[in-house]
């Protein structure tokens, strides 16, 4: 059987978020040496007791402290990102970690409405592109290649 750990980083009330880092770095390793295939790291937003807001960051961090165990988003919620910063941020996990690092995208808000709004507006996006998932998810793809990110430049 394989094992897995999926980790939201969760923030203790008596814990600073640097605090839920250290402690999520302390259980990667663990996970590391026990022989553990694979570590998911989440993306939820404005939520006091989970510092797991950004995916690519928290597996650069992670990577960094381990020798061997797979790395991955569960996921990143690509209406939240534009699919270009989503294929660069993981080509670039994947050429400083090669082979350990797994995408993995959701659909999900991963957030409050209000918060949803805040992060959606910002990319110029509304709640209701929600049925452009599949094409987001396209252009991901489309982007990502074993030589990196590749982007069509219009002649």
């Amino acid at each position: 059987m394989r094992l897995s750990v999926l980790d939201l980083v969760p923030v203790r009330t008596d814990q600073a978020t640097g605090d839920a880092v250290r402690a999520s770095i302390d259980l990667v390793r663990a996970a590391d040496r026990l022989g553990f295939e694979r570590y998911w790291v989440a993306e939820h937003h404005n939520m006091p007791s989970v510092a797991a807001t950004s995916p690519p960051v928290l597996i650069a961090m992670l990577a960094a402290a381990t020798e061997r165990i797979r790395l991955g988003s569960g996921g990143v919620m690509l209406p939240n990102h534009a699919p270009l910063a989503v294929a660069e941020q993981f080509a670039l996990l994947e050429a400083a970690f090669p082979g350990r690092i797994d995408l993995g995208i959701g659909r999900a808000p991963g957030s409050d409405p209000v918060t949803s709004v805040a992060l959606r507006g910002a990319a110029g996006r509304g709640d209701d592109d929600i049925r452009l998932f599949p094409q987001y998810l396209d252009d991901v793809v489309a982007l990502m290649g074993a030589e990196g990110v590749k982007v069509p430049v219009p002649q």
